[in-house]
């Protein structure tokens, strides 16, 4: 299934520490309206996509629900990504009142020490609010960035998950863009030692568990449990405030504008993107054995060396 991401809004409550958008208190002034956002939904329709309302925070864009019950009658399952922070009894029930499937809520730790050194005081215990709020209404999954400042806290997190009770688990390992820094990153073998770590929690948790950004995970998991590697630009779409089509939301390099273009004419004829599909990889991601099943993260890739193609630094695989 194809996967496409849309920030549908800058503003946000919240000021982190590694923000991907850069966030704001305020909307920027020239994000998609409410004609051109129900525009760009009628012509993703014949993909069927999963749609990802992101942001910044999407609960403050105040056409949210509006789009996201447009976008769920017209075939696509939607999914709203937030810090939960804004979640209330009401706007939960709006969400289920609007078609949508399943709520991510990020968290950078398992307690409000470790979650509200980074997101803010009080953050923590608000976006428990949320969680409590959509307990019994709607599937919702918990979103957990992985850096320096909080990498010892992942099996606390797998806890919180499943106590809270969580349909999923998606554990996404940092990459340098907007306000995150190189030296927010673990290392390779850090990296590698945390993700055999995910691998063995993974079989023994009652949770849907996903790595984003770490797509060596792929050669590291146990048989029947490999994807397919990095997916940017392949089953992957990331499609910015203002209408800019990325791979995906870490790999700044933009493909389109569905503001000139058909979102699907960008799909199927952009350059990047085929380029992308058909991974003729550089450097050691490019003679890895592991290259179809792994290819690297993309966008650390391009962070690191400017080419979207390059070795992604955060291997320590010999070949």
């Amino acid at each position: 299934m194809l996967i496409i991401a849309w920030e549908t809004t800058a503003a946000c409550n919240l000021s982190c520490s590694y923000c991907r958008a850069s966030a704001s208190p305020n909307p920027h002034p020239d994000e998609l309206s409410t004609a051109e956002a129900l525009s760009f939904i009628d012509s993703i329709a014949p993909l069927r996509p999963m749609l990802i309302l992101s942001g910044g925070e999407p609960m403050l864009r105040p056409d949210i629900f509006l789009l996201a019950r447009h976008a769920a009658s017209s075939g696509l399952r939607v999914s709203l990504a937030t810090n939960g922070t804004l979640i209330t009894p009401k706007s939960a029930n709006e969400m289920v009142a609007a078609g949508i499937s399943r709520v991510s809520i990020s968290l950078d730790g398992a307690s409000a020490k470790k979650h509200d050194q980074n997101r803010g005081l009080g953050s923590f215990q608000a976006a428990m609010r949320g969680v409590e709020c959509l307990r019994e209404k709607l599937d919702f999954q918990i979103n957990f960035t992985i850096t320096r400042r909080n990498e010892d806290d992942v099996l606390n997190v797998f806890d919180l998950a499943e106590a809270e009770g969580a349909k999923a688990l998606h554990l996404f390992f940092l990459v340098p863009t907007g306000r995150g820094l190189p030296e927010d990153l673990i290392s390779a073998e850090r990296q590698e030692e945390l993700l055999l770590l995910i691998d063995e929690e993974r079989e023994r948790r009652d949770l849907e568990v996903q790595v984003t950004c770490a797509p060596q995970s792929a050669r590291l998991a146990q048989p029947g449990k490999r994807a397919g590697g990095c997916l940017a630009g392949r089953s992957f779409a990331f499609v910015s405030r203002r209408g800019e089509v990325y791979p995906c939301g870490y790999l700044p390099l933009s493909v389109g504008s569905i503001r000139e273009k058909n979102f699907i004419e960008i799909w199927k004829s952009s350059p990047v993107l085929l380029a992308l599909r058909e991974r003729k990889l550089k450097g050691r991601c490019g003679a890895c054995d592991y290259s179809g099943i792994c290819g690297g993260c993309r966008a650390r890739a391009y962070a690191k060396t400017g080419d979207f193609l390059g070795p992604d630094p955060l291997c320590n695989l010999s070949v």
